[in-house]
């Protein structure tokens, strides 16, 4: 009778196949890093294709361009004449320049963000597996490359936000390896990334506050300050046309064209963003709480929960990328000492309280990170399906429009309009740029299939068209092809 146990070969397969990342775990996570970039890049490029992305991309694309160029930062889509520094102050998309140099095209930028954030998985892994060791520190990078926060920084076109993943994760590596000279220099740098990152810096400031050094978490956390301060008082100011900050008069209000304040009372906003701040910790089975780096997971939230806007209540949108990485490199940080904790005998209901915790932590951390892959937005971006019939018309309507033109358009397509021509978002129902002036342009480009500004159940498109009037100038048809429609002034 044949023997029903396996081969010492098929064991000896099976035992390399199981100890493999331990043995090469470098190797492994090289391997994670490629594989979440290739879903990275692959996913926000045929995104782009599809014609889905909205305005941040196309503003960055006309910024970085006009600086590639020799000039000041131009975006049109914010306002004609509008340096990109008279909006926000990120001197971090500098560093595109020069990839402009190689490929002018706004799908560089994607290439660059899916770069940026697997390199910060890849800083993130190599210290978790030094720290925590191969499987442990395995599992806490695929939970960052994996998480919610992660994937809508990718699906959410491109955000400036990004490139300052690699410094973040060194930052925070310096925290944890008590390089604290570095830390700070680290830290202090992420403030190129945007004027508000002060309020994560000072997330870390308190965090060495809390390790008891004094003299560099009060000089980070003033430091933080005064840039905020000098970007919002002065530098912005200094480079927008009408001398202000153009977002200083919205705190607490609603700054996102198109985004309505919400109906509910004034504890949903806090009570949602609670819900996300959970769902982003739960990646790391909430062991985070444990270290002293999650005030710069908190300190983003309490200004998020306060705000009017419900785009930062959300796990939606980029907003919870950096906060994700916070969260694993806490991790990474508290995880020795609740396994220390929980491996001493204590009795009572803390000591189980810990033993449990460790016991159900990195299961839970696998199956979130496993779970975000099919309920996140990535496999949601396959599933909608193939491109819509706007995809197969827009050449033929693109090259119907003059090169360096007046051009304006709906925001899904600004981002492909935007190399040859100066470029305007076309939103109603009052029709101004960012600086509340008309736009005029020469010519108008419409998608009658848009989902933007509610389309699908507003109808604007159709009941601009039906009335293509604004401000007594009355726009004709000069070129159609379901569902796209090219409109010129009448007097053209």
């Amino acid at each position: 009778m044949p023997s029903l146990r396996p081969s010492s070969a098929s064991t000896g397969r099976l035992r390399r196949m199981v100890t493999a990342p331990q043995r090469h775990p470098q190797l492994w996570l090289a391997l994670i890093c490629l594989i979440a970039l290739a879903a990275y890049l692959v996913t926000s490029i045929v995104k782009f294709n599809r014609l889905r992305d909205g305005m941040d991309i196309t503003i960055f694309d006309q910024a970085i361009r006009s600086f590639a160029q020799g000039h000041a930062g131009y975006t049109t889509l914010k306002a004609p004449g509008m340096p990109i520094f008279g909006d926000h102050f990120h001197p971090i998309i500098l560093t595109m320049v020069p990839l402009y140099w190689l490929w002018d095209d706004p799908r560089m930028l994607l290439i660059a963000q899916g770069i940026c954030i697997a390199w910060a998985g890849w800083l993130l892994g190599r210290l978790a597996i030094r720290r925590l060791g191969p499987g442990t520190g395995l599992l806490i990078a695929a939970g960052f490359l994996c998480g919610i926060g992660t994937q809508y920084a990718i699906i959410f076109d491109f955000h400036e936000l990004v490139l300052a993943t690699p410094l973040m994760a060194m930052a925070l590596a310096s925290f944890i390896e008590a390089r604290w000279t570095a830390c700070w220099v680290w830290s202090a740098s992420l403030m190129v990334a945007k004027e508000d990152m002060c309020f994560l810096v000072g997330g870390i400031a308190l965090a060495m506050l809390v390790r008891r050094h004094w003299v560099r978490g009060l000089s980070l956390g003033i430091f933080a300050v005064a840039w905020t301060a000098i970007a919002v008082f002065v530098v912005v100011p200094a480079f927008n046309p009408d001398h202000v900050y153009p977002y200083l008069h919205a705190v607490g209000a609603v700054a996102v064209a198109g985004v309505q304040t919400s109906a509910h009372g004034a504890w949903f906003g806090p009570l949602k963003t609670l819900g996300s701040a959970a769902i982003l910790l739960s990646g790391t089975a909430f062991v985070a709480l444990r270290s002293p780096l999650i005030w710069a997971f908190v300190a983003p939230f309490l200004t998020r929960a306060v705000s009017k806007n419900p785009q930062h209540w959300t796990t939606g949108f980029h907003y919870n990328l950096l906060p994700m990485l916070v969260a694993c490199y806490a991790f990474v940080e508290a995880w020795p000492r609740l396994v220390d904790a929980a491996g001493r005998t204590l009795p009572g209901r803390r000591g189980t309280l810990r033993r449990w915790w460790r016991a159900v932590a990195l299961p839970m951390v696998g199956i979130v990170a496993l779970a975000s892959v099919p309920l996140g937005p990535l496999w949601h971006e396959w599933t909608i399906g193939r491109c819509r019939d706007e995809c197969r018309v827009f050449p033929a309507a693109l090259a119907q429009l003059p090169a360096g033109s007046k051009v304006a358009t709906d925001v899904y397509l600004t981002s492909h309009v935007a190399a040859d021509a100066d470029v305007s978002q076309w939103r109603p129902p009052d029709y101004l740029d960012d600086r509340g002036q008309p736009v005029t342009p020469d010519w108008l480009l419409l998608d009658r299939e848009t989902i933007s500004y509610q389309n699908k159940d507003s109808h604007w498109v159709d009941q601009f068209l039906a009335d293509p009037v604004v401000r007594g100038t009355r726009y004709e048809v000069v070129w159609q092809r379901d569902p796209m429609v090219i409109l010129r002034p009448a007097h053209s």
